[in-house]
């Protein structure tokens, strides 16, 4: 019997740990250590919620289902935190470039060498978006060049950064005020998104408490909650069921973490 619960459960937060991670088109890539940390964390954590429900209740489904809930609700409380930090930090880098560039130019560069000159310089969060702007503006149409980088950087900011290298291209050193204003605006940009996200922390923690009560709830009324009301669920047909209603449960919960979710803009 515990051999099946262990196989039952780990099979179920293998599935879906394989389900979430798109695979890679370059197979000999490095592996990103941290990614493989908060992999193993997200998978512990489901397969032990799973193994004590099953082992303490004797229900097989209803552990699984929960074990693969606590293995998504980590993962996108992992995901969330991790976008809020890079998305400023993202901000607070490409404004830093923009400085670079206007400083290079000003001491008498051409835009084209400018922004190839400034790649290495430019934070790793956003070079590889502005290597690949340098590798293109040789080789095709400038507009396209940029409207791909803005593209990849995905953040209105980027919008403006874009437009403001394209008038660059085409007016030359004569930018370098226009590059002022971008870059002061970028900077602004980067000090608001940061009062933002603390205005938005206390509500993310609201949620996130909400979240850990209902969970720990379900947890305890499976684990400590057994009585003879619940024999109904210990046989097939009850698991599925009761597997069923945690499922849903399990989708409200997510449903009001999206709600608490603010939409970036467009």
């Amino acid at each position: 019997m515990i051999f099946v619960v262990v196989l039952c459960s780990v099979a179920a937060v293998a599935g879906v740990a394989l389900a979430v991670i798109p695979p890679s088109d370059a197979p000999s890539a490095p592996v990103d250590p941290r990614r493989v940390r908060r992999l193993g964390v997200r998978a512990l954590s489901g397969l032990a919620v799973a193994l004590l429900i099953t082992l303490v209740s004797g229900w097989v489904i209803p552990g699984v289902v929960v074990g693969v809930g606590v293995f998504w609700t980590i993962g996108e409380w992992q995901r969330r935190r991790r976008d809020n930090a890079a998305e400023v930090a993202r901000l607070d880098a490409l404004a830093s470039w923009v400085e670079n560039v206007r400083d290079v130019l000003m001491a008498g560069e051409q835009p084209i060498g400018a922004i190839t000159s400034t790649v290495g310089a430019s934070a790793p969060v956003i070079r590889p978006q502005v290597r690949r702007l340098a590798a293109g503006l040789g080789q095709q149409d400038p507009e396209l060049v940029f409207r791909r980088f803005a593209d990849d950087i995905d953040d209105p900011v980027a919008d403006l950064v874009a437009a403001g290298l394209s008038i660059a291209i085409r007016r030359g050193a004569r930018t370098v005020p226009v590059l002022t204003a971008l870059a002061e605006q970028a900077r602004d940009q980067v000090d608001r998104r940061r009062l933002l996200e603390a205005a938005r922390a206390p509500m993310r923690r609201e949620v996130q408490a909400l979240t850990v009560i209902m969970a720990a709830l379900v947890i305890c009324l499976l684990v400590f909650g057994r009585s003879e009301y619940l024999d109904a669920y210990d046989t097939v047909g009850g698991q599925v069921f009761l597997g069923v209603a945690l499922a849903g449960y399990a989708a409200l919960i997510l449903r009001v973490q999206k709600l608490a979710a603010f939409p970036r803009p467009g």
